[in-house]
Parts: C-alpha cells; sequence; structure tokens
C-alpha cells in the first residue's frame, strides 16, 4: 500500500499542470467536502486537484473522481469511485473504476471495497482486484465500542495487526502495528488540540527512530482544511507533500 500511495503521487505530480484557482473555506461544523488539493511541500506551489467528491440528496458521498490535466485545462478522469449503501445508511461498497485505454468503456473496474457492520460499528473491510483475483481484508475488534485491534490478511493469512491505545477522556493516542508473529515493526503517536487530532508521529519501534511527520489544521467549524506529511528521514522511499481541503458554502 505504501508503494502503491507513493506511485499515484507521482502520477499525479506528472499529470496534473494546473488546476482552478483555490477556493475559501467552509467554517461550518461537517460541512460537505468538495475537492482535496496536493501541493508541493517545499515550494507551497499547487501541483493540482487530487479529488472531487459528489454528494446525493442526503448528504451522502455517492461518488469521488480525480480530474486527468493538459496544458492546465481538465481533459478527462483517471479514476472514479462509486459508493452504495446497505438498508440502514452504512456505506456498503465502493467501487474503483480506473482509466484504461484497452477497455471498450475507456475503464476498467480495479478494485472493490466491501464494508461489513454489526451493529453501527464497522467489523470487516474487504479489498478485491478482480483483475488479478486478489483478496485482502481486515478485521476490527471492539471493546465497549472502542477499536482496540485490527487484523489484515492477504488471501486468508494474517499479514499485520495494529494494537490501539486510549487516553482517559477516550481519544486514540497510540497505534502500534505487529507482524504476524507478534514482533512490533512501529508505532504512531497522536497529539490533540481539545477533541481534534493535530499531530501524528511515526517511529520505528527498534530504535525509535522519527520517520514520518504529519500535522493538521482545522478551521472554526473544525473541518480538516490542511495537512502536511512530512519524512523524517533521507532514505525515505515517501514522498512528503501538503493536501488541503476545500468545502461546499
Amino acid at each position: 500500500m505504501k508503494k502503491l500511495f507513493t506511485n499515484l503521487l507521482l502520477v499525479l505530480i506528472l499529470v496534473l499542470s494546473g488546476c482552478e484557482k483555490e477556493q475559501s473555506y467552509s467554517g461550518q461544523p461537517n460541512a460537505r467536502l468538495k475537492q482535496e488539493f496536493l501541493y508541493n511541500i517545499d515550494s507551497q506551489t499547487m501541483i493540482g486537484i487530487v479529488k472531487e467528491y459528489e454528494y446525493n440528496d442526503e448528504g451522502k458521498i455517492i461518488g469521488t473522481s480525480i480530474p486527468m490535466y493538459e496544458n492546465g485545462s481538465i481533459t478527462g478522469t483517471i479514476s472514479y469511485n462509486l459508493y452504495d449503501y446497505d438498508s440502514s445508511g452504512h456505506l456498503e461498497k465502493i467501487t474503483n473504476y480506473n482509466a484504461n485505454i484497452n477497455s471498450p468503456t475507456g475503464f476498467i473496474n480495479l478494485s472493490n471495497l466491501i464494508y461489513e457492520y454489526s451493529g453501527e460499528l464497522k467489523t470487516k473491510e474487504s479489498v478485491e482486484y478482480p483483475a488479478s483475483g486478489i483478496k485482502e481484508y481486515t478485521s476490527y475488534e471492539y471493546i465497549s465500542g472502542r477499536l482496540m485491534i485490527s487484523k489484515k490478511f492477504s488471501n486468508n493469512k494474517l499479514e499485520n495487526f495494529t494494537q490501539y491505545l486510549y487516553d482517559n477522556s477516550g481519544r486514540l493516542t497510540k497505534e502500534l502495528m505487529y507482524s504476524s508473529d507478534g514482533q512490533c515493526l512501529n508505532y504512531t503517536i497522536h497529539t490533540y488540540s481539545g477533541s481534534l487530532q493535530v499531530k501524528s508521529d511515526f517511529y520505528t519501534f527498534s530504535d525509535n527512530v522519527l520517520y514520518r511527520s504529519i500535522t493538521r489544521t482545522f478551521d472554526e467549524g473544525n473541518n480538516l482544511i490542511n495537512l502536511q506529511s512530512k519524512e523524517m528521514v533521507p532514505s525515505s522511499s515517501q514522498m512528503s507533500f501538503v493536501m488541503k481541503y476545500i468545502y461546499y458554502q
């Protein structure tokens, strides 16, 4: 997944050569997210729109898309997602389509995300890749409604699991990721301002090296408006970047 995310950012940087002018923030609580913009972390120059959102009349997301640019103008779509909900209003499936010139429709079904619930709690998230037949899933375990353990499986084989720790206010403060044999690989420390998670620091477990730091900024309506992800070690294969979020007024 890390390699996939890095490759996606590289594709976006190569493809997006311009975009529309950034809009103002909402400032209203629970605002509907409209667009996500990718910025260069050093120059703070805008690279382009990396996601656009569509909603139904009930305010639920029904689709997202990544536009394609050429000479500063949107000329098509790189990929899009369709959202489906069950009768209880829970998100049930996200179907992903990517542009493909060999497909009669111009797109292929690259992946499907399928969600399962117990009451209001998400208990399983499955990923299907129709073209390759690969299947992955993550199971979620709770105590008193609080997420405690998530386990990731690939072709029914445990790959890793994550433990979640909370403070006395119920805020998630630490995540520890383990290999399938129980060896701790890395951990994340979360910092808050009130109820808002404003910083996440990622460390290797063996030598406690800080390898990534994410900071978040919110507007007066507590909507996320800025996320900066900075790689802290020169040897990292990941990219530092800034994301800015625009909301419907």
